[in-house]
């Protein structure tokens, strides 16, 4: 991604807050819960986990290629960088963690060195500090590869969806009755 919207760079943190606070009551919940629900929530705690995850990786992806177009995606971490301390030790998402921690011990310490906190000198510090970021400071991962899994039967969802398009076009008309059979 290149030139985040403040908008959708907020939104990621966001969502990656709320799964976190989904994420930490399920892991407090699963000390107290039964037997009989344990595998549940331990479904429901991995495939959380795998969730944000996936969050972190497109964000580290968005650091490793692009943090000098992203200056507003660092704004956001900075600016709701307590959200990763409760991850520092998660082993399937140290390692993510420790490329944001980087990058954010990077722009907190030249945030320290400007005199007030607006929201155009952070950006301007950000800029600043972009252009003077030191080149392979993060551990790179690969590519992110998202696949597409047909289901089985697809035609049983496509094709009723399909002829209930075709039906109420207004570029095709329909003359007498309409049938499919013979």
């Amino acid at each position: 991604f290149r030139h985040l919207h403040p908008f959708v760079a907020q939104r990621i943190l966001s969502l990656f807050e709320v799964l976190s606070k989904k994420h930490q009551r399920l892991l407090r919940s699963g000390e107290v819960a039964s037997n009989e629900t344990a595998d549940e929530q331990s479904w429901d705690v991995s495939t959380l986990e795998e969730v944000l995850r996936m969050l972190l990786e497109i964000i580290n992806s968005c650091l490793t290629h692009m943090l000098a177009y992203n200056p507003h995606l660092v704004y956001a971490l900075l600016h709701r960088r307590e959200l990763f301390p409760p991850y520092e030790a998660h082993p399937a998402l140290q390692d993510i963690i420790s490329n944001i921690n980087t990058v954010l011990s990077f722009f907190s310490l030249r945030l320290e060195q400007t005199d007030s906190c607006s929201v155009d000198l952070v950006l301007n510090a950000i800029t600043e500090g972009s252009r003077q970021w030191p080149r392979n400071s993060l551990k790179v991962f690969p590519d992110l590869r998202f696949k597409y899994v047909e289901e089985e039967n697809p035609d049983e969802f496509f094709v009723p969806y399909i002829w209930s398009l075709v039906a109420v076009s207004p570029v095709l008309c329909w003359q007498g009755r309409f049938s499919l059979s013979h």
